[in-house]
């Protein structure tokens, strides 16, 4: 994702970049990245989301964790159906929180969300 949002950005960053004196890693991280950025950002926010959901790591991990949980509490209290709700609570605040988190970045990225301020934090403009 991020090698196609870097792609999307013209090659004529990178010459302007170096033309003005940035190294290479400077250049990406000022110029080419804050640009590449918009491009890959809502798909990264659905792999997040994704990740969060389907892979290896939360389901042997989280999820496992809070079923094992739900069935400890559901063995000693009999109730069959509340501790699985709770989970899925718990399950559903995790993914809600991830979802919010990169959409708050999305946010602070847009130039268009942002104050003019902000954007040009840095650069003179009283010439």
């Amino acid at each position: 994702m991020l090698k196609l949002g870097v792609g999307a950005v013209d090659d004529g960053q990178r010459e302007a970049a170096l033309a003005l004196g940035y190294s290479d890693v400077k250049a990406f991280f000022r110029i080419i990245l804050p640009q590449a950025i918009p491009h890959f950002l809502p798909v990264y926010k659905g792999e997040v989301v994704a990740l969060i959901k389907a892979t290896a790591i939360v389901g042997y991990i989280a999820v496992q964790d809070l079923t094992k949980m739900g069935d400890i509490i559901r063995g000693r209290t009999y109730e069959a159906f509340f501790p699985l709700i709770v989970v899925a609570i718990i399950y559903f605040i995790l993914g809600a929180l991830m979802t919010f988190a990169v959409g708050r970045i999305e946010k602070m990225i847009n130039p268009k969300r942002r104050k003019r301020e902000s954007i040009l934090k840095g650069v003179k403009t009283d010439d």
